[in-house]
């Protein structure tokens, strides 16, 4: 093994197939580039005493790949995309309580939904701890807020 160049040419289906058994589905190029840097590192710090370059290799790539998905979905998981300034601008939390406007929007909405406003935007808890306190998942909560949001949204502009 001299040349990385001729490594990676070699390992290209490896990859390929480690890709595959993780079920990546998206950010094909990503994954494949993760999967490059695993190998060189894995190039580098092969010691032929210890074995095989081929096992060693598809588990330095799997395992990078495994990371990698791991840490993507941390940073899903905490940093849901929200729309929440729109509301703010409208409405900003100190005069939410205050505001006749806010209880005839919530006066539209279900008992249920009410309470997923209020102690999300009002009470603070966090997804997780609704989750806990509904007995529904995290994301379903969220999909959930982020309907109620545009209904609200909808009716706010036709208010």
């Amino acid at each position: 093994m001299n040349n990385f160049e001729e490594v990676l040419e070699g390992f290209e289906p490896m990859i390929t197939a480690a890709i595959r058994k993780c079920r990546i589905y998206k950010n094909h190029d990503h994954y494949r580039q993760t999967a490059r840097i695993a190998l060189w590192k894995a190039w580098e710090n092969y010691d032929q005493e210890q074995g095989d370059f081929e096992p060693y290799a598809y588990t330095c790539i799997k395992g990078s790949i495994l990371d990698e998905l791991k840490k993507e979905s941390r940073y899903e998981e905490r940093y849901y995309p929200e729309q929440d300034d729109v509301i703010d601008f409208y409405m900003p939390a100190s005069e939410i309580e205050n505001t006749d406007i806010f209880d005839q929007f919530l006066s539209k909405l279900k008992k249920d939904d009410k309470q997923l406003l209020i102690g999300y935007y009002l009470e603070g808890y966090t997804f997780k701890e609704l989750a806990k306190k509904y007995n529904q998942s995290a994301d379903a909560l969220r999909k959930r807020k982020k309907r109620l949001l545009d209904k609200l949204r909808k009716d706010l502009m036709e208010y």
